[in-house]
């Protein structure tokens, strides 16, 4: 049961749907090829936008919006005592860590690899993950903890998928469950989400910053989730500790010469955003975005490289409060007959 009551137009949650028009309109004119669009504001379904074939129950690789995921994976096992944020890494999987580990790589913790400031090399995070010619497995936490840290964990954020899959590797090995059997009863199946697919390292390891497969309504019941404080349909879900982590900023991003929307600070595998929102985003224009001053959420599918394309489209159209006036009644239909007919 999802939590939002559904509504036939975006101003029956404040919203418009002329701005919702002049959104896909500066989509096509952008070339962002959405696939879907949904919006939740106030405990309604605002905006339910679908891209033939993708439909909201339609599951989309995430990309790095995994990410979050693996990172509540890692609360729920701090809560339960399994694990500490501090805790470091060679000392958890004492079997990947190189025998001689340089002095930064045995400063490296659970805090470190979640807020994106482990000083890990930035060469492990170029490794072609495949099986290699003559058959042999490649064992990535090895290879990705072999290349060591060029600089001092805490000291410089640097973005690293490898790192949150040696984070999936901490959470099995401290819970005995892969990241996906972990989060089955505690997140998953309160949320109403469906066993998802989440792609394997040869170890049998769930990837954790990438790999995660889910339709456009689950990321939105987890940025519902997120934006009602870790509750779901008032029963607390998320543990709040992991919570207020996740969503404070623990390392600056200003120094990385992006769009101001990857400028506003790191948390726990979330990022912070302008306005005092934050969000989840993955390749190719995945998102997962909350603005609990505006209590909304918007949850994106796409294929497209125009990632900061994407992003002033939803700050222009969706969360600029000026484009909020309510649309004509024949704007409104329009919208309706839009919608229906949406395709790639």
């Amino acid at each position: 049961m999802t939590p939002w009551k559904l509504v036939n137009t975006p101003e029956e949650a404040g919203l418009s749907s002329r701005a919702m028009l002049d959104l896909l309109d500066a989509a096509k004119a952008a070339d962002i090829q959405l696939h879907s669009v949904m919006v939740i504001k106030d405990d309604k379904l605002a905006v339910n936008m679908h891209f033939a074939p993708h439909t909201q129950k339609t599951p989309h690789i995430c990309y790095s919006v995994s990410k979050p995921f693996t990172s509540a994976a890692a609360g729920f096992a701090v809560a339960e005592g399994l694990l500490r944020w501090d805790d470091r890494v060679i000392d958890v999987l004492c079997d990947s860590a190189p025998a001689n580990p340089d002095p930064w790589l045995a400063q490296v913790t659970l805090h470190h690899l979640l807020s994106m400031s482990s000083g890990l090399n930035q060469k492990s995070d170029q490794m072609n993950h495949v099986f290699d010619p003559d058959g042999a497995e490649e064992d990535w936490a090895k290879n990705t903890l072999a290349w060591g840290c060029d600089a001092q964990p805490g000291s410089i954020f640097r973005y690293n998928s490898h790192g949150s899959y040696l984070i999936s590797c901490m959470v099995q090995k401290a819970t005995g469950m892969t990241v996906l059997d972990y989060l089955m009863p505690r997140l998953f199946e309160p949320l109403g989400i469906a066993r998802p697919r989440w792609d394997m390292s040869p170890q049998g390891v769930c990837c954790g910053g990438w790999g995660l497969y889910l339709p456009c309504e689950d990321i939105a019941k987890f940025g519902v989730c997120l934006l009602q404080e870790g509750k779901w349909n008032g029963t607390q879900v998320l543990p709040q500790e992991w919570l207020d982590k996740a969503i404070k900023e623990h390392i600056a991003t200003n120094t990385v010469p992006r769009h101001r929307e990857w400028s506003e600070g790191y948390g726990y595998h979330l990022w912070r955003s302008t306005n005092n929102r934050f969000r989840g985003d993955g390749s190719n224009g995945q998102f997962c975005i909350v603005s609990r001053k505006q209590n909304m959420i918007v949850a994106a599918t796409a294929d497209t490289q125009n990632l900061t394309g994407e992003h002033d489209l939803f700050d222009e159209f969706i969360f600029n409060e000026a484009r909020w006036t309510p649309a004509s009644a024949e704007d409104q239909q329009t919208l309706l007959r839009r919608v229906a007919s949406l395709h790639i």
